[in-house]
């Protein structure tokens, strides 16, 4: 008897992972994880409840990997800067990974949001300058600089501006100064 091939959870959201890379949210469904990996749409739904139980796991799982990973590089001592840097550096390096989470619709956005304002909080809160600060001041600088540095990335991406770590670095901590934060 031929032994049956068995398609565990790591399996298909490494597979679901790889289609997002390559199409987007929009392409990411069941035939397109299953035809990826060969195989019936059976074992996604054996697996994961619906579509929307794969990728609210694989987001979480993106996530988990980016807080280990990218987030938690620290190029310079003020964490505030560090998540600006390592947010653009994420969108050169994982050029498509960015595009499917922040600047395509996909009706995801307060998860992905959510997620990133977790991240940068805890790493925040580990910077003294910013102890004193409230979650709600943290959140003003937080959105602040995801939009910076979202902007920084995409348009460094379409190769319309190439600013150097020098300018970014102003560029960062001129926002951090806007929300009110700092008078530098």
């Amino acid at each position: 008897m031929v032994r049956k091939k068995v398609y565990k959870r790591e399996h298909i959201l490494k597979s679901a992972f790889e289609v997002l890379q390559k199409n987007g949210f929009s392409g990411l469904t069941a035939r397109n994880v299953a035809d990826h990996m060969g195989i019936s749409t059976q074992p996604i739904y054996l697996e994961f409840e619906n579509m929307e139980d794969l990728k609210m796991t694989l987001l979480n799982s993106i996530y988990d990997d980016l807080a280990s990973g990218v987030f938690a590089c620290k190029t310079t001592s003020d964490a505030a800067l560090n998540f600006g840097f390592n947010f653009i550096d994420f969108a050169k390096k994982n050029t498509n990974i960015f595009i499917a989470l922040y600047t395509e619709q996909h009706g995801y956005g307060d998860e992905i949001k959510a997620h990133t304002f977790k991240h940068f909080l805890k790493h925040i809160k580990n910077d003294e300058q910013y102890t004193a600060l409230s979650e709600k001041d943290c959140e003003k600088i937080h959105n602040s600089l995801l939009v910076v540095a979202s902007g920084i990335a995409s348009m460094s991406l379409s190769g319309i501006i190439a600013p150097s770590q020098k300018q970014i670095s102003e560029l960062l901590e001129k926002t951090i100064q806007a929300v009110g934060w700092r008078n530098n």
